[in-house]
């Protein structure tokens, strides 16, 4: 049993089947590869929808083929106001141009294939097009892939921000980003090819240590170790229910992580992780004391242990 981060994959051992699984981070250059970038109403894959895929394909380092289409949902197609504002996308523009949804994800992933996949902070994309996969019955989205954001980050460790427009800006590709799947696709391969052309092999290899491999049970992790988005930091957090993760090893994770762990839930609770199938339940003592806090005011948050572990991954990823 051990719960750990090896090449960037958080690993553990009883509820390993509860993550994503998805490919592990390569941080090289390639000349062949499908780059890709998504439109979404928001930044949650349970709750918020894709909106539009872009990507294209690359071969020899030559954009060889495209892929763009809107996409509609058998319920809803509202568009937050705030993302139309970014981008342009509505929901008139969804229906009267879009495809269904089960209909694109079944061609974007045929299109992607068994191709590493390259993007922009590409994680986030991933978990939206690897849930829709999934909910689809399609093919399972395991390829590897390289986030061009961590070569931002290794070229750049000054600066304060290096978003997509940073870089495009300082490379002067371009002063404004389109917020669009095939436009961003494409402005993401010219940042990409502008760190090929200036990256030293000392960078790679300085790169290529950013990426996590840590015992989150037995060792107390450094800040350095942590990053700048530890979920766990600071956190008190209260395990109930039926947890597959093993309780002593999960209490090691939250100390090592510079968490606190309660025995039960209280006004200075952050974290309550529920047992999958005890989230709704009435007779859990935790759970209702949490309900009653929150009732006056408290700011207990609820996860599922597949929520919990998911944010754990999105951190090891990072």
């Amino acid at each position: 049993m051990s719960i750990f981060v090896k090449d960037g994959v958080l690993y553990v051992s009883g509820a390993q089947d509860k993550l994503r699984k998805k490919g592990k981070e390569i941080p090289k250059f390639l000349d062949d590869y499908t780059l890709l970038d998504i439109e979404t109403t928001g930044l949650r894959p349970y709750k918020d929808r894709i909106t539009e895929l872009g990507a294209i394909k690359v071969r020899n380092n030559q954009i060889v083929d495209k892929y763009s289409n809107l996409t509609i949902y058998p319920k809803s197609n509202r568009v937050p106001k705030f993302i139309t504002e970014l981008n342009g996308i509505t929901e008139e523009k969804i229906m009267t141009e879009g495809v269904p949804i089960k209909e694109a994800m079944s061609e974007f992933r045929n299109f992607i294939g068994d191709d590493i996949i390259v993007g922009y902070n590409v994680n986030f994309d991933l978990n939206f097009i690897y849930d829709a996969v999934e909910k689809l019955h399609l093919k399972q989205l395991s390829n590897d892939y390289v986030d061009v954001f961590r070569f931002a980050r290794t070229y750049y460790p000054k600066e304060r921000h290096n978003r997509l427009i940073d870089c495009m800006q300082r490379a002067g590709i371009a002063q404004v980003e389109q917020h669009r799947g095939l436009d961003d696709s494409i402005d993401t391969k010219k940042v990409y090819d502008d760190f090929r052309e200036h990256f030293t092999e000392d960078l790679l290899e300085k790169m290529r240590e950013q990426i996590k491999n840590v015992d989150l049970v037995n060792e107390k992790l450094t800040p350095q170790q942590l990053g700048m988005h530890n979920p766990i930091r600071n956190k008190n957090i209260v395990f109930s229910g039926h947890i597959h993760m093993d309780v002593d090893e999960a209490h090691n994770m939250i100390y090592n992580m510079n968490g606190q762990n309660q025995d039960s839930v209280d006004r200075a609770t952050n974290y309550l992780i529920m047992g999958d199938h005890d989230f709704f339940r009435r007779d859990n003592e935790d759970l209702n004391k949490a309900r009653e806090l929150i009732k006056n005011g408290s700011r207990i948050k609820r996860l599922s242990e597949s929520f919990f572990l998911s944010m754990l991954d999105d951190w090891a990823r990072s």
